[in-house]
């Protein structure tokens, strides 16, 4: 017997919307209460606030596209099935706009949950478009990170470093400079508010998918927000990855074709890693 498709009632997308709100204003609410709150900081939850409510209305318009769309069609029926495939593309589609207007850690669950092939196949091949590029902050924001990570007079172990990055992503950007060595090296220079980032949208994506779930218990996917944010969450490490690499360059010490930069551990903390400088391509 076919399992049964998933549906989702029109009626409860309110539910959804105000459950969702109430939650996202809750976490707002709820974080950094020992510390006063910088303007960065509250610039970051206004956005945060933003993104949750594009999440939510994009939720909602999937909701209302399935219910309206499956409406009076018999189910196991070819036109049931050539109809869910167009709603599952429409969906796949408004989801693959949030990713990209919300960017940041959107972006990652948007990669993440293409990867995991469970899902139709319209929302892994949608979602697998998505590339985690993004607009390169100011030098001088990057500059304090480095001054709080490597100390005030860092700049001094440098002989120079190229204020326009190499590369930039939804955590950290990658900046060009020469030791007094004269060696090369890039700095990976993690986005200062970026952890506060990962958190609220990691919890309002638990709370939708919580909410979902509680709504319609033939739901199947709660586990992915969780699973998603411990992936996500030790990549604001550095210094793991740090580890990490050097791992895999004494897996591989054998091999003539891999290389793998050095790590500068002087200069390696959790927000900020610097490495051995190579040129080459994308894989």
């Amino acid at each position: 017997m076919p399992p049964k498709p998933f549906n989702f009632p029109a009626k409860r997308t309110a539910a959804i919307f105000l459950l969702t709100t109430t939650a996202a204003a809750a976490f707002t609410a709820n974080s950094d209460e020992s510390s006063p709150l910088a303007a960065d900081k509250i610039r970051a939850q206004i956005h945060g606030i933003a993104r949750t409510a594009r999440a939510v209305s994009t939720v909602a318009s999937t909701v209302v596209d399935y219910e309206f769309s499956l409406r009076g069609l018999p189910k196991y029926s070819d036109q049931y099935r050539k109809t869910s495939s167009q709603v599952h593309l429409r969906s796949a589609e408004r989801f693959l706009k949030l990713c990209e207007s919300n960017k940041g850690f959107y972006v990652k669950a948007g990669q993440f949950i293409a990867s995991q092939k469970v899902l139709p196949r319209e929302y892994s091949s949608t979602l697998s478009s998505l590339q985690d590029q993004v607009a390169p902050l100011p030098f001088k924001v990057i500059e304090k990170v480095l001054k709080d990570n490597l100390g005030p007079d860092f700049s001094e172990k440098f002989l120079s470093i190229d204020e326009r990055p190499i590369g930039a992503a939804s955590i950290a950007q990658v900046h060009h400079a020469v030791l007094k060595s004269g060696q090369e090296v890039a700095i990976k220079v993690q986005y200062p508010w970026i952890e506060q980032q990962m958190h609220f949208d990691t919890r309002t994506m638990y709370f939708l998918s919580k909410v979902i779930a509680w709504l319609y218990p033939q739901y199947r996917f709660e586990w992915l927000p969780l699973t998603f944010a411990k992936s996500v969450s030790s990549e604001l490490d550095f210094v793991q990855e740090a580890r990490n690499s050097e791992r895999a360059a004494k897996n591989f010490r054998n091999n003539k074709i891999v290389r793998i930069p050095n790590v500068f551990w002087e200069l390696t903390t959790r927000q900020v890693l610097t490495m051995e400088f190579y040129a080459g391509h994308k894989v």
